[in-house]
């Protein structure tokens, strides 16, 4: 009789106990936690753009100044053909000049190669 009064007064006290937490404490915190959500996607989304960026810029020192052709004969052997321009600064050109190469002279190989010193 008396236990089970105990055990009652006990779990009354810890439940005004546990409302007073929840309607003073919990609510406000978890209301105040809320507001940091957005920051944390924005700031997620600054980071994720700013790694992105800065992929993109460590890939881009890496390409080459120039692009070359290289010319090679029925032998596998490098060599020079007169009147033909074998510099260039953007890869697309030296590629264009080398399908117009392949059509004119069949008999040779040509290739583009990057230059990262030039």
């Amino acid at each position: 009789m008396i236990l089970d009064f105990i055990i009652t007064a006990l779990f009354e006290v810890l439940n005004i106990a546990y409302k007073w937490i929840d309607n003073n404490l919990i609510t406000y915190f978890i209301n105040f936690s809320k507001g940091f959500e957005y920051a944390l996607i924005i700031l997620s989304t600054i980071l994720f753009l700013l790694i992105s960026v800065s992929i993109a810029l460590r890939n881009a020192k890496k390409l080459p100044k120039s692009y070359a052709i290289e010319v090679v004969d029925l032998h596998d052997k490098k060599i020079a053909i007169d009147g033909i321009r074998c510099t260039f600064s953007t890869h697309d050109v030296a590629e264009s000049y080398v399908r117009q190469y392949r059509e004119i002279f069949k008999h040779y190989k040509f290739k583009v190669v990057g230059n990262r010193n030039s």
